[in-house]
């Protein structure tokens, strides 16, 4: 009896939702009822400390202290086409055991869900820890030149943007998967915003406005709430603090000096009844937080972006008209109550919401790597068109 293929997804813990994209392919690989093996590993939470510090902490530190040098580092990366975060040996170094780990298990098949986890996924297959394809998944609607790495076979990405981008940098079109950013499907699921908000405790009749920080570089959410009372509209506010315990405290110091109906979660596994329940969403646009929404069709108010990639992502989220950016506190209360006093517009900005949505992105990740998993079908997958006449050869 043949035993299980086994399947390893490699993530590292910069911010949730790359976290979030790795367990969702995993359930999404389980629910095939294949005879798979399947295990997820945190380049971050197995590293050497040190990697941290040099990796991950410096990073939230120029995030925190330095953003406009973060912006100049990441454009110039994109500028120059660099194919890595970090030098080699940072990564040899510094995640030993992760690398142990993978040659451990000796997986069919490694998923990448971050670019420094496809980097490390490269290194080990460059290496000898295993000798199987590997899938790089995308959590944003543009991509960077690190993920171009020889060892890798074929990636699913977020937008046909990002398709392009790699197409650029050299990747065959015919290893590009446009798969979507993989979510939860419960955000396709279609839920009564009446019901949803009276099981809350919410008015159905008076408008609601969904405030999230996201995982990553968290926006200020009292600052954002107490902006809002400058809207002049009867707002009932869901304000969802994560597992951040100050950011929660603050938020229930914020109740007592504001007028409006404000309702504080903090962790919460029911993120697609909130956006369902939701006029309007105020978030900073990390990739699979946008991604969640466009699948419900919230509408979205941006503010905060990490300089660089969520800049990126403003932008293409306002050329394809589901979203508006707030360039500073001053300006939300005025940019909602003009979304909110338009349903018209609103109902627009789901619609497109929806044309733009990929809520079973996970299970077609999955359906990727399951014929990967098939030799025959993975060459034939991989395997372009002949040629034609003239036509140049792309370099992977």
């Amino acid at each position: 009896m043949t035993g299980p293929k086994r399947i390893g997804i490699l993530t590292l813990s910069v911010g949730s939702g790359h976290v979030r994209a790795a367990e969702v392919i995993q359930r999404a690989l389980l629910d095939g009822g294949d005879n798979v093996e399947v295990r997820t590993l945190d380049a971050v939470a197995l590293a050497r400390p040190w990697f941290r510090w040099v990796y991950v902490e410096s990073y939230w530190w120029m995030l925190r202290y330095a953003p406009g040098l973060w912006r100049r580092l990441f454009e110039r990366r994109q500028r120059k086409a660099h194919r890595a975060t970090a030098p080699r040996w940072v990564f040899r170094r510094g995640c030993v055991e992760v690398l142990r780990q993978l040659k451990a298990f000796a997986p069919h098949l490694v998923i990448a869900t971050e670019i420094g986890a496809a980097e490390i996924a490269a290194l080990g297959k460059r290496e000898g820890c295993f000798n199987s394809p590997i899938l790089a998944v995308q959590t944003d609607f543009q991509t960077e030149p690190p993920w171009v790495q020889r060892e890798i076979d074929v990636y699913g990405v977020g937008s046909e943007e990002a398709k392009a981008q790699l197409i650029g940098w050299g990747v065959s079109p015919h290893r590009i998967v446009f798969c979507g950013i993989p979510i939860d499907p419960a955000f396709g699921l279609v839920f009564d915003q009446a019901e949803v908000r009276r099981a809350l405790g919410l008015d159905p009749r008076r408008p609601v406005i969904l405030v999230m920080g996201g995982g990553m570089g968290p926006a200020p959410l009292d600052e954002i709430i107490q902006s809002l009372e400058g809207c002049g509209l009867p707002l009932q506010v869901l304000a969802v603090s994560g597992r951040d315990r100050a950011v929660k405290a603050r938020l229930e110091g914020l109740r007592a000096r504001i007028a409006l109906d404000l309702h504080i979660l903090g962790w919460s596994n029911n993120i697609p009844e909130l956006m369902s329940a939701a006029d309007l969403l105020i978030t900073k646009p990390g990739g699979v937080t946008i991604a969640e929404a466009l699948a419900v069709g919230v509408p979205l108010l941006l503010t905060h972006p990490i300089p660089g990639p969520e800049e990126r992502h403003v932008r293409y989220l306002e050329r394809n008209g589901v979203a508006v950016q707030a360039r500073s506190l001053a300006e939300i209360p005025q940019l909602a109550y003009q979304l909110l006093s338009s349903p018209e517009k609103l109902a627009e900005r789901a619609r497109r919401a929806h044309e733009l949505a990929r809520p079973d992105a996970a299970h077609a990740i999955a359906q990727v790597g399951r014929a990967l998993l098939e030799t025959a079908t993975y060459i034939d997958f991989l395997a372009p068109p002949p040629a034609r006449s003239g036509e140049s050869a792309h370099l992977m």
